[in-house]
């Protein structure tokens, strides 16, 4: 399909803004994206949609940029619109397009980018009658009750491709291809790695699979794992997978759009007030035992992802059936009540291991670190607010490497911790330097190490000769140090309550 047959579908609402000299370029898929950088989603020949939610604080910079990864994706145009604060195309994104090359269209407000998708891909496949597109368009009928496994039955039955889609954290959630755990884990990892997608994975030393992703949303989509190695496809076979991605996630759906009555009830939980009709309507049973989870910092979609993976996840039956769970973004805290067996105290260690196993394959989302933490199950309503309480405490123990995920549950509460993330940051701080503040500026004096050997010293757990052999040193040079540290700091680390101000301090640093 040409560029300029959209020009001859007045009810697609696009209008021509640049590159009329590019009429002629074909157009082989849509493509809805607002990603900074979508490249992994694309492979040519796209006609690529967006919101323009990508422009930051420097929306010149950040239109050169996103134009400059669609020109090198081998994009055939662009189509801008549906901006909330932009009515109109703004004049960088315009500039941007001329000077890469870029046919540039408009898309009027009335018009859903999901109706635009829809539309050309009817044109598309009318288009292709031998092609398998074609069929998957007749069949597009079949995706109803179970559309997604019909339509893997019907590519397998056509291409002998078997297929899997999978979720975030691994988990099979529709196809006939088997994989064990280990070999899904490896698969996830992979295409989360991946600067962009499909992406080639090679399990055993030779057993090749396609990952392609689902939905546009980096780390956190869906994948479609085809057992067959697609760097050896003609274009043709490419484009089926590629449009067989397209239509599962039409149908898959999206986990950050809340149901109304679980934003009703997790907003009120942050609230501090838990009513019994909000547990109802968001279908939670009155008197039920439950987990409250509580996700803070770092990215809101990898926060979401991993906690409508962990409630997801957990239960048994159909992978897509919505679990007995009520979650939802409040701020910057995603908040779940998990009710139903996995929610229970008998089945924690199970939930727990699960929580861990998502934010296992989720780290490699990048970003800010993000802090995850489990509370004890109460019984609802009377025992939420002071759950979502521990579940926030305790994911604030989380110890997240940077850009990773960590799960911390209320056992971690059992000790000084609990006591330090309760007081207020600016005390915290003003504590640990008015202990500190003495050594860290002997050292830059000094260049010496005496907070690196007070650090050891306490991990020895006062041993002299452990100390000094962790550090190479001779145990008189650990003796001199510490004796430094006890005259900077006022402490005598013989005394255990002195000991302990040291060891608080260090621990805070």
């Amino acid at each position: 399909m040409r560029l300029r047959s959209l020009l001859h579908m007045p009810e697609l609402g696009l209008t021509l803004v640049s590159g009329r000299h590019h009429l002629d370029r074909e157009v082989r898929w849509v493509v809805p994206t607002d990603l900074h950088d979508p490249r992994r989603y694309l492979s040519g020949g796209e006609l690529v949609l967006t919101g323009m939610m990508w422009r930051g604080s420097e929306p010149g910079a950040d239109s050169d940029l996103f134009v400059r990864h669609l020109v090198a994706a081998g994009v055939t145009a662009l189509g801008a619109g549906d901006h909330p604060e932009h009515h109109a195309v703004p004049e960088d994104l315009v500039d941007a397009c001329a000077r890469h090359d870029l046919p540039l269209f408009t898309v009027d407000a009335a018009v859903a980018f999901a109706e635009i998708t829809e539309r050309i891909a009817q044109r598309l496949s009318a288009g292709r009658s031998e092609d398998l597109a074609s069929l998957l368009d007749r069949h597009r009928r079949l995706i109803a009750a179970d559309g997604i496994g019909q339509i893997l039955e019907l590519i397998k039955a056509e291409l002998g491709m078997e297929c899997l889609v999978l979720s975030p954290a691994g988990r099979a959630l529709r196809g006939g291809l088997v994989l064990g755990e280990a070999e899904r884990a490896q698969v996830v990892a992979r295409a989360h790695a991946a600067e962009r997608l499909p992406q080639k994975v090679t399990l055993d030393r030779h057993r090749c699979h396609s990952v392609f992703g689902i939905g546009s949303t980096v780390h956190t989509g869906r994948f479609l794992v085809i057992d067959d190695d697609h760097s050896r496809w003609s274009p043709e076979r490419r484009r089926v997978a590629e449009q067989l991605a397209a239509l599962i996630a039409l149908e898959l759906d999206d986990p950050a759009v809340r149901p109304v009555p679980q934003v009703e009830l997790v907003t009120a939980l942050s609230e501090g007030r838990v009513e019994e009709h909000l547990l109802r309507s968001a279908g939670l049973g009155v008197g039920d035992e439950v987990t409250v989870i509580a996700a803070v910092s770092g990215p809101e979609a990898v926060r979401e992802t991993m906690v409508a993976e962990t409630v997801a996840g957990f239960g048994e039956g159909d992978p897509l059936a919505p679990p007995p769970a009520a979650w939802a973004t409040i701020g910057n805290e995603t908040i779940a009540v998990l009710a139903g067996e996995a929610g229970t105290a008998a089945e924690r260690p199970r939930l727990l291991a699960w929580a861990r196993h998502c934010a296992a394959a989720l780290s490699k989302a990048g970003g800010e670190a993000v802090g995850v933490g489990l509370a004890d199950p109460v019984r609802a309503p009377e025992g939420l607010c002071g759950a979502l309480e521990q579940a926030r405490h305790t994911a604030t123990l989380a110890q997240p490497r940077p850009g990773g995920i960590d799960v911390a549950e209320p056992d971690h509460l059992v000790s000084h911790r609990m006591l330090l993330a309760a007081v207020a940051p600016e005390v915290r701080d003003a504590f640990r330097t008015r202990v500190l503040d003495p050594l860290t500026a002997y050292d830059a004096r000094h260049r010496s190490d005496l907070l690196v050997t007070l650090r050891r010293f306490l991990e020895c757990d006062g041993s002299w000769q452990r100390c000094a052999a962790s550090l190479h040193l001779h145990v008189n040079t650990v003796r001199y140090r510490i004796r430094r540290v006890e005259e900077l700091t006022g402490r005598d680390l013989r005394n255990p309550l002195d000991r302990m101000d040291l060891a608080l301090a260090v621990n805070l640093d």
